[in-house]
């Protein structure tokens, strides 16, 4: 799944949220039921700001809707261990040494590789 699927952030699936702050919280009770978060540092690296691929998994389709870059897969923190995260030390790795794990466009080399891009996270304890 995708960062934002209803499996990821539904209250009854995963209940990752995107900020460090709101999972900080700990819970939120829906219709009386309380629910614990996950923090899901990924939402930082769907898109080519963090880094120079904009996921992790590239999928192109004749549909309508296509998202082209997801990042199926994440890292989940329970909030009491995000203190011991720095976003920094979470990325998508496209080289191992000197060899590319992307093609010249930036995506996974499939044919060689795999076609998904692994993650490496570290936390401190």
């Amino acid at each position: 799944m995708n960062p934002f699927e209803h499996g990821m952030v539904a209250a009854s699936g995963l209940h990752s949220v995107m900020s460090r702050e709101t999972a900080k919280r700990e819970t939120r009770v829906v219709q009386g039921r309380e629910y614990p978060f996950f923090y899901n540092p990924m939402w930082g690296h769907l898109g080519d700001r963090m880094s120079t691929t904009a996921g992790s998994y590239y999928y192109e389709n004749a549909e309508h809707v296509n998202y082209f870059w997801n990042l199926f897969d994440q890292v989940l923190i329970r909030p009491e261990l995000a203190i011991r995260f720095d976003s920094s030390d979470l990325k998508i790795v496209t080289a191992i040494g000197e060899g590319s794990l992307v093609r010249t466009d930036g995506r996974p080399d499939k044919n060689r590789f795999s076609d998904h891009l692994p993650v490496v996270f570290d936390l401190e304890f």
